[in-house]
Order: C-alpha cells, then structure tokens, then sequence
C-alpha cells in the first residue's frame, strides 16, 4: 500500500454518533455495546479511534467529491462543463433538498462524532494507560488527531451554511439542538486548533497522513485571518517550522500522486485506490472507499473547467500556467512525452497525467487541503493588514521566486501592472498571487468573500451569461431539509435567507 496508515472496516452508527475504523489486528465489535468506556484497551484500538475520525474527509460529501466540488464552483476560476453535479452550484441553484447540500452536512456530522468519540475517551485511556501498550504521548496525540478533525469538520460547515448546532458530546446528537451563532462555531474552532498545536506530534515526528502540530497551527492562522484577528495570526504563523516551499523542479509534486506528503504539504487526504463499495458514487462509510473523483471529473470528463477569467490572469511565462492547466501543446505524462492537443482546456492539477498517459476513475492522488503556499500568501496578507508593506511584499517574493518569475517591486512587474508603491498595489498582488498559485484548491471563493470582493468577480461565465449570484444569499447554502425535518431545535424560520 502507498500509504502509512489507511482506514479499513469502517462502522458507520446511526444519526451521526460514531464513525470506528479497524485495522487488521483490532476485533470488530458489535456497534450496539461500543462505548468509550470498554473501547480503549489498546495501543490499536486508540489508533482504530483516531483513523475513523479522519474517514469522513474520503466520504462523496467532502474529498470524494462535494468538497472540491461546492467551493471551485462557486469560484469564478472555474467554468461549468454541464454536468448537473456541477451547474447546479455553478449557477447557485442549490435547494436544501439536494443531495450535495445534505452530504456535505451529514460527512462533517459523522467526522464530528468520531472526534467526540475519541475525546470522550480520555478518562478510560489515561486510567488504563499504566497497564496497557500505550503511552500519555500516544493519548495526546489521539486527543490532539480529534481536537483539530473536529476544528477542521465545523471549519468546514461554518463557511458553508454559517451558523450551526454544536456537537461536543454523544449525548448531544439525542437532543435537539438549535443553530449556534458563527461567533460561537468560530470559538470552538479556534480552542479545537489551539489544543491541537499543543497536544499533536511536529512533522516528521509522526506517521504520514496524520495531522501535525503544524498542521494545527496553519488552520489557526488561517481562522484568524479570516476573523480579522490579524496579530493572532501574525503570531501563530510566525511558530510555524519543518516546511519549505518546493523548488521549481519539483512544483508538481504539490499536485501529483508521487509527491505526496512533501515539505510544502502540511494537510493531505489520504486515498489509495482501495475500494469494496458497491456505488462508488455514494460513499457513505460503510466499507472502504479510499477513491476520489476529482481527476476523472476535472480532468477526464471536463466536468469543471478553468475560467477564461483564469487564464487572462496568468502573466507572460509565468510557468505555473502549463503545470496547473492542460492546453494545446501542453507536455503531460510520465516523462512529459505527451502532448496534449485534445482541442480543450482541462485543470492538470490533481490529474494522474503528471505520471501517467491517461486518467482513471479510481483516483488515488491525494487532496492537499493545506499547504505552506499557503500560509506564506496569508502572512503577506496579514502584514499587509497590519501596515507593513514591505514585510508583505517579501512574502510575496517568496512565491515568485520560487517559481522563478520577476519579483514584486522592480522596475520589470511595475511594467507588468503590478505596481506595490502604495497598499492597493500590494492588495492586488496578494489577490494576484493567490487566484494563480491556489487555483483550484477550494480557497478562491473563500478569499473573494473575506475581501468582499465576490459581488464584483462572480458575475458572468465565460460566454458572458449571468451566474446569477447574490452575495446576500449565495454566501452561504441552505440548511439541509432533513435536518429541519428532523431536529426540534432548527426550525424553517432557521434557513438561511433566500432558500
């Protein structure tokens, strides 16, 4: 197997309580008398715990499919090929009934559960630890696997549908629960991911495929900045160490499925290509699915297309231009021998034509939900925020340099249009460099709505017709009729305005 650790024998419990992934070496045990209190018995067993809390990131709602899905095309990177999984969020038609809508919610519930599961677990752990296999390092470490799943499961949901009930005990999935405000989800993420930079392994120092401390301390960042917490931010990225970005050479192994886990990642999706679901395209846990569809939707099928808009904003020999997006006379392949002339434009990011000659179903390549591009481009904006531009324009330069194109600040880009002598400049570099560096990785919609620049870019597609969006609507989905329907504690008077 390609892969360190990997989820198998998946249990899925009803209403969302509990997702439990075994290895070979843990018995199964009947889901019915499964507690917290006779789980932790041993080393596998915490192990088993903390990997089914991840396996909700590989169900359809999230990195199978929805959760490139949802956010690229609400982006206006992106262009609809047709397929009606992808113009119905395209074109903001999304109904509380839909399937998408309600995946997305019920993956980042059952991931939640699992998180609590694990957390609840604490006091049997630590009792048994002085007669079991494991240590207090291996508890904290769980602890800290499910204090920054269940920060990245509600980050996930905050952005999408606002405000939303939490869940921080078992007992709660049983009681309704009303709608929390997103000040009140936000304050949770942010001690989720404080507790887990203080409780998990540094990079390196664990197996591949789990979260890090820095893993933890970029999505800290990350929430901050989107909170205008900007010396929090400041602060927190400034702790980060153990990454670097790639050198040109070897940029694609950002993307690829051979680059995995490299120094710039610091969050991936496991898969692997193991699958004993019936309908791959309705995973929902039960089994094993470790497969995405990203490359077969984006790049085979040409279900979701990158936006003209997108490739006016490339400048001349910028070479991430032919590592990110197929055109005629692109080279592909596991030697770059190929060339691609199939007449359309396709996204080569995450597609397996880095390594090989043609795109399968089945994919396997990794989601890279975080990466240290990333946090360099969010510090420029953080300095940028807090009046330092020159601070930002040295982490922009970071980026340029690396890929090896003319640096912000000389004579060559003010050519360009990129002049930074004054902070609107250095505001539409940062807007610049993040369209082209994170194209594709579900931030863009995210960046338009915190510049509160969405109104003005997602207007039309790329044969000139209204996409139809309303930043007082579209901001944020409906709340899934189900939950409605069935939690006493969301009423209709609770869906989100305009559905």
């Amino acid at each position: 197997m390609k892969k360190t650790f990997k989820f198998k024998a998946i249990v899925l419990m009803l209403t969302s309580l509990l997702v439990v992934s075994c290895n070979d070496d843990v018995e199964v045990k009947n889901t019915n008398e499964l507690s917290s209190d006779t789980f932790f018995e041993s080393l596998a067993q915490i192990e088993a715990s903390a990997n089914a809390a991840y396996a909700q990131l590989q169900n359809a709602g999230l990195y199978q499919r929805y959760g490139y899905i949802l956010p690229d095309t609400f982006s206006d990177e992106s262009q609809s090929g047709g397929d009606p999984n992808f113009v119905t969020s395209f074109n903001f038609s999304l109904t509380p009934s839909l399937l998408q809508t309600t995946q997305y919610w019920n993956n980042c519930y059952n991931g939640i559960g699992a998180c609590n599961f694990v957390l609840e677990g604490e006091e049997t752990m630590r009792a048994r630890q002085a007669t079991s296999n494991f240590t207090e390092d291996d508890i904290d470490d769980a602890l800290g696997q499910a204090h920054f799943l269940r920060g990245l499961y509600y980050y996930f949901l905050v952005k999408r549908y606002g405000g939303v009930p939490l869940l921080l005990q078992s007992e709660a999935t049983i009681t309704p629960q009303p709608r929390s405000t997103v000040d009140e989800v936000y304050e949770v993420i942010i001690n989720e991911f404080q507790l887990a930079s203080e409780l998990l392994y540094s990079k390196g120092a664990t197996e591949r495929g789990r979260a890090t401390s820095g893993a933890a301390l970029g999505m800290l960042g990350k929430v901050y900045l989107h909170r205008e917490m900007y010396r929090e931010a400041q602060t927190t990225f400034a702790q980060i160490s153990d990454y670097s970005l790639l050198p040109l050479d070897q940029y694609t192994d950002n993307f690829n499925d051979t680059g995995e886990y490299n120094d710039e990642s610091m969050f991936e999706v496991s898969f692997n290509g193991d699958n004993t679901e019936q309908d791959l395209w309705s995973q929902t846990g039960i089994g094993v699915s470790e497969v995405t569809f990203h490359a077969q939707e984006y790049t085979g099928w040409g279900n979701l297309n990158p936006s003209n808009k997108l490739l006016a904003e490339y400048e001349d020999d910028d070479p991430r231009l032919n590592l990110h997006i197929l055109q005629n006379g692109v080279p592909y392949g596991p030697n770059n021998e190929l060339i691609w002339n199939a007449g359309n434009i396709r996204w080569f990011k995450f597609s397996q034509l880095y390594d090989n000659a043609q795109v399968i179903q089945n994919g396997e390549t990794n989601a890279r939900v975080l990466r240290y591009a990333d946090v360099v481009l969010m510090q420029a904006e953080v300095e940028h925020k807090l009046n330092n531009d020159p601070g930002a324009i040295d982490f922009l330069n970071e980026i340029r340099a690396r890929v090896e194109m003319p640096l912000y600040g000389t004579p060559e880009m003010d050519a360009a249009g990129f002049p930074v002598d004054t902070p609107s400049g250095v505001f539409n570099a940062i807007v610049h460099e993040r369209m082209i560096e994170l194209c594709g990785e579900q931030v863009r919609f995210d960046d338009l709505v915190r510049w509160n620049l969405d109104a003005q870019e997602i207007t039309t597609d790329n044969s000139g017709q209204s996409r139809g969006y309303n930043p007082d609507v579209h901001r944020l989905m409906p709340i899934p009729q189900v939950e409605i329907d069935t939690n006493d504690g969301i009423g209709p008077e609770d869906q989100n305005p305009g559905y």
